[in-house]
């Protein structure tokens, strides 16, 4: 079965980015990897995976471009911010695109399924409380209005996913995951900024309004586990119809939350034991004068239910989010000396 394995062909639309680029140095250690975007493969994927240069806003050419493949990973998204800056295009890149690529998927003679790298935005940020299973719902409007949009498009793509997985004799699976941490993730990430401000000698800023928002964390090794396995599932026919769409959906995330004044002082508190004591990073909360969104209790209102992952995929022993965080600040010091 592996050496059958090692021959399936898996192509990731979107795979430029930061995870889709992971994903394809992850996957292309087991399979046969085609990433396919707009932008160009990172240096240390070339000669690695294959590479087509396609528009998924035209299904002539993503219909191509996904020829002959045996599942498709969609990571494809259009950001924070610029997804405010450019709404029309988030509609088109976001909905139409991921439309496109599941027809295409569905009409294949060869692609098996396809997985989405899902968020946990979708849940909201504001008022969370429970345990937050797979089916908790949507809530787009409890989330900051910058990211507002992008929870919705988020949305809308597990709905087209969905739909086709109640339609389509084929596997449309999600992993929803949380906010992924990783030495190569964006430099506009929260941990990045905090990083990056306490090894200037500047103070860690966060805001005060939202200091106290529970944030759910995933490390990207994990998440490349999680594909890995649940590619392998759908390409050996593991994965099979059951229910209805949401059995497909799974969540990927450290059970319990951190806040953003956790993470500034899990970065001040690495880079103290790093250094001996020598750097010793302030902490300064910004007071915009904003109503406060979140109380200090609100971490301990929820808990993310991981039984799905565990039947699923079979994945346990996550990684403690706080050790990315330590491991990620660590790697950032050692670069600059």
């Amino acid at each position: 079965m592996d050496s059958e394995l090692n021959e399936c062909k898996i192509g990731i639309v979107g795979g430029s980015g930061y995870i889709g680029s992971t994903l394809a140095q992850c996957l292309s250690r087991r399979f046969r990897v085609k990433v396919i975007d707009k932008a160009p493969i990172p240096a240390n994927l070339k000669g690695k995976v294959e590479f087509e240069e396609s528009d998924l806003l035209n299904f002539k050419k993503i219909n191509q471009a996904l020829m002959g493949l045996d599942l498709v990973v969609h990571t494809a998204i259009i950001q924070i911010p610029l997804i405010t800056e450019k709404k029309r295009l988030g509609y088109e890149v976001n909905l139409l695109g991921t439309q496109n690529v599941c027809k295409c998927v569905d009409q294949s003679t060869t692609i098996k399924g396809m997985i989405l790298s899902g968020t946990w935005h979708v849940f909201g940020e504001r008022a969370l409380e429970g345990i937050i299973d797979e089916s908790f719902g949507f809530r787009p409007d409890h989330v900051e209005e910058r990211a507002r949009l992008y929870a919705l498009s988020k949305i809308a793509q597990e709905v087209i996913m969905r739909f086709h997985d109640e339609m389509s004799e084929k596997i449309f699976g999600i992993i929803r995951m949380g906010t992924v941490l990783g030495e190569g993730m964006p430099e506009k990430t929260a941990a990045k900024i905090f990083i990056s401000q306490a090894l200037k000698g500047e103070a860690m800023t966060p805001f005060k309004h939202s200091m106290y928002r529970p944030m759910l964390y995933i490390d990207i090794n994990d998440v490349s586990r999680a594909f890995e396995t649940y590619a392998t599932k759908i390409l050996t026919g593991e994965i099979q119809k059951e229910g209805n769409s949401l059995s497909h959906i799974v969540n990927l995330s450290w059970p319990e939350p951190i806040t953003i004044i956790d993470l500034a002082h899990i970065i001040r508190e690495t880079i103290m034991r790093e250094t001996d004591g020598k750097t010793r990073p302030k902490i300064r909360v910004v007071d915009e004068g904003k109503p406060l969104l979140f109380k200090p209790g609100d971490k301990k209102k929820i808990q993310v239910n991981l039984d799905n992952l565990h039947r699923t995929l079979g994945l346990r022993n996550l990684q403690d989010p706080r050790n990315s965080i330590q491991e990620i600040a660590k790697a950032i010091m050692r670069k600059i000396g």
